[in-house]
């Protein structure tokens, strides 16, 4: 059989079981459907996160609570870590940044300067960012999840205030004015610890790897780190950090696995040998960056994983994380974890499948990216509406087909609105989620 072929049969089988399969919904979160009009995108769950802070200095801001329990929705902290972090706080300031109503609500926009100034008062004078904030508005300085290092809610901080930066810079200059200060904090930082390392490789489990990338060879980290440079340079010339762009999506690029005809498909791997669903935002990073270096190898590797290996994704039910080793030019599959899925396993696929179609203008792309999303909306392995229209509630996860975790945090939350957000941009993709919902 022909990959074509496979690839026709995937599909096939995945709209015939799409069609017959039937779908039981759980109660406790029962979509209610809206009229044609309505969006799907209700802040009313994430309002319920958002809650004013305040600094030992006095200074006040807002945060978003990291764990909001079921059945009640009592909105709590993380034992030990703290109640509110950069890495949920930043990606709930690009919610409402992105909302339709940005332009027009001053709610939407007060809550979005109280998080951008939270994230200001979380930068350490390093230029990275501390993570947590604690319940007696103490900073958590030394958590191995909080400490001001080159990681995640560095990345996620760096990219909310270049994106936020040219929306805030009419409407509020002096917080803008701050907001710059602290981009070009963390570029000097960058500039003395990342950029320019040498492009060395190391073996893992016979998978080569980079060894330049944020954490060595963290391709899910990079991805992020590249948005916010892109925003960056689009906003400032910087020859140094254009360079950097492109050193990062050239770490990518030798972490995908190019036998697009066997597992795993044409993925981008993760960290060393391992992939994990959440992050995953590789493809899309590297499609921006194509389009920023004008540089088409950089689409084209992306459109490798969206092509060959999301239909597999589709066709198996989802993935959470797997880890390979190479022997003699062969993949060997090492272990394999189909759960938990989370909101953020989706998302990342979603934009990737959505830019996609906005750069190729192919139908089938539109239609991947609201099969993925329909995921939210019951098309999963536990038959059951992750996400309430009607409440703004998103379930943390599905731990096994009869098994949903119905707490709803901060992150669950709000990868859901960004997802939904993004779906909404596209009637296509819009159209092609209540297709396949359940």
């Amino acid at each position: 059989m022909t990959k074509k072929m496979i690839h026709l049969f995937c599909w096939v089988t995945l709209l015939a079981v799409s069609l017959l399969s039937c779908s039981k919904k759980n109660a406790a979160n029962k979509v209610v459907t809206p009229p044609p009009d309505t969006s799907m995108v209700n802040f009313a769950h994430l309002n319920h996160l958002y809650t004013p802070v305040s600094f030992p200095d006095g200074t006040t801001a807002a945060g978003v609570y990291i764990y909001s329990n079921y059945p009640g929705y009592v909105n709590t902290d993380a034992t030990g870590e703290g109640f509110t972090c950069v890495d949920d706080v930043s990606r709930a300031a690009l919610v409402y940044l992105r909302s339709n109503t940005y332009a027009t609500d001053t709610a939407v926009r007060n809550k979005l300067y109280n998080l951008i100034g939270f994230l200001l008062e979380m930068q350490s004078p390093n230029g990275y960012f501390y993570n947590f904030l604690q319940t007696d508005g103490q900073i958590n300085m030394y958590g191995p999840t909080s400490i001001n290092d080159p990681t995640w809610w560095s990345w996620r901080a760096f990219m909310a205030l270049t994106e936020a930066a040219p929306a805030i810079k009419s409407l509020n200059p002096a917080l803008y004015t701050k907001m710059n200060t602290a981009i070009l904090n963390l570029v000097a930082k960058l500039k003395i610890d990342l950029v320019g390392l040498a492009e060395t490789t190391t073996t893992v489990s016979g998978v080569a790897i980079p060894t330049w990338l944020p954490a060595g060879s963290a391709t899910d980290q990079s991805a992020v780190l590249i948005l916010g440079l892109i925003n960056y340079c689009n906003a400032n010339s910087d020859p140094v950090m254009t360079g950097f762009v492109k050193s990062l999506a050239d770490g990518i690029l030798l972490m995908q696995q190019p036998d697009t005809t066997h597992f795993p498909y044409g993925a981008f791997l993760s960290y060393q040998n391992t992939w994990h669903a959440y992050g995953n935002v590789q493809a899309y990073a590297l499609m921006q960056a194509g389009n920023f270096l004008n540089n088409p190898q950089y689409n084209k590797a992306a459109l490798a994983e969206v092509d060959n290996f999301y239909p597999w994704l589709l066709q198996n039910g989802f993935q959470s994380a797997f880890t390979i080793g190479v022997s003699a030019g062969a993949v060997q599959t090492l272990s394999d974890t189909p759960y938990a899925q989370i909101a953020y396993n989706i998302e990342p696929m979603v934009f990737a499948a959505a830019e996609a179609y906005k750069e190729t203008g192919q139908a089938g792309y539109a239609d991947m990216a609201g099969h993925l999303a329909a995921w939210f909306l019951g098309a999963n392995a536990a038959n059951t509406a992750m996400y309430s229209i009607s409440t703004g509630v998103c379930f943390d996860g599905i731990s096994s087909p009869t098994s949903v975790n119905q707490n709803s945090g901060a992150e669950s939350t709000i990868e859901a609105l960004l997802t939904l957000q993004k779906v909404e941009a596209y009637p296509a993709i819009d159209a092609a989620l209540k297709k396949y919902k359940k």
